[in-house]
């Protein structure tokens, strides 16, 4: 029989990137996360340009969840802690998933996430390419490209 998955209590503030990634920093600090996996869950698919995200970090049978504090539709704040969340993901061999949840369920689950919930989030989430959330330094994204700011 398998252990039930264990929920930490969401990390972070809504709509808050910087502090929402320290939350994630301090909480994981140096820990081993050899085995885990960092999945971002959002609310649009294919349009990036508007997206809000959270992050579900998997490790063993425990998940811990953030809440929506990431992307682009948090501003450049948050696309920065978006594409730092995922340099970090990296440099803990952590591989990066993503999974999209219904608009009207976003802040609802990811407020208080249930094992159900956050089962079918982590049987629905697909492989990622982490250098599509990275902002580049002295670049802005604009639709997916970049241009030099300035």
């Amino acid at each position: 029989m398998t252990a039930p998955l264990q929920i930490a209590d969401p990390l972070g503030v809504p709509g808050a990137p910087q502090e929402t990634l320290q939350a994630v920093l301090a909480y994981f600090g140096e820990a081993d996360l050899t085995g885990g996996r960092l999945i971002l869950v959002t609310d649009r698919q294919g349009d990036r340009e508007g997206a809000r995200y959270a992050a579900l970090v998997m490790l063993g049978r425990e998940a811990t969840v953030t809440v929506p504090a990431f992307g682009p539709h948090y501003g450049a704040a948050g696309e920065r802690a978006l594409g730092d969340l995922t340099r970090w993901a990296g440099e803990r061999s952590l591989p990066v998933r993503e999974t999209v949840l219904n608009p009207s369920d976003f802040v609802r689950v990811l407020a208080e996430p249930g094992a159900g919930e956050v089962a079918r989030l982590i049987a629905a989430s697909s492989p990622s390419d982490p250098g599509i959330y990275a902002v580049r330094p002295g670049h802005r994204r604009v639709g997916d490209d970049w241009e030099t700011e300035g």
